[in-house]
């Protein structure tokens, strides 16, 4: 069932202060995955979360929406996940948001952090995840130049509206990997609507 917004921010606040891992939930249409691991940055619309994947590893970060979270969930009962991560190591959170950031001082925040960000349009069926360099920052659309699973660098950007960035990733395993091995980004040589690109169109 879905939280006041009041409570759901009291209780990211709360988690803020007592870095006590949990689980963000958003109970969407779009069935978004949960976001586990540390709050660690909070602006008026938006979340960061210091990530963990297989319940105990810190990899990089997720920012999310905080208008689609639904619940905040105490995800170290038992205290197995709090001394896995303080023997397996957690680093010093170094990502934080501006205070009353939207998806653009996001954006703007997390590719001076990363090299790559994953920017997530989760409420789009088609186009879940997508790894890259903003080049451009607009007033409502911004242009991301694309890289594949395989390192290989679009030539030209995707042009994305802000209001469709629904999760903004950035600093982990995946990203890092592309950045540092990836073939050398190309001058992009122009911006296309990103239908074309997941279409093989080059309109």
């Amino acid at each position: 069932m879905a939280r006041t917004s009041t409570v759901i921010t009291d209780r990211l606040e709360e988690a803020l202060r007592s870095q006590f891992p949990v689980r963000i939930c958003r109970d969407q249409s779009w069935a978004p995955d949960d976001v586990p691991g540390f709050v660690v940055s909070l602006s008026d619309g938006w979340v960061a979360v210091q990530r963990l994947v297989d319940a105990v590893y810190v990899d990089g970060y997720d920012v999310v929406r905080i208008q689609d979270v639904t619940e905040v969930e105490a995800d170290g009962e038992g205290g197995y996940i709090e001394r896995a991560v303080a023997g397996l190591g957690r680093r010093e959170p170094r990502f934080h948001l501006p205070v009353g950031a939207a998806a653009d001082a996001v954006l703007r925040a997390a590719a001076e952090h990363a090299a790559l960000v994953c920017v997530h349009l989760e409420a789009a069926e088609d186009y879940p995840l997508l790894v890259g360099r903003v080049v451009r920052f607009g007033t409502r659309k911004f242009d991301l130049q694309l890289i594949g699973p395989r390192g290989v660098w679009e030539t030209d950007a995707a042009r994305l509206w802000y209001r469709d960035v629904t999760r903004v990733g950035l600093g982990d395993r995946y990203s890092s990997a592309l950045a540092r091995f990836g073939d050398r980004a190309p001058v992009p040589g122009r911006h296309r609507d990103l239908q074309s690109f997941c279409s093989g169109e080059e309109s």
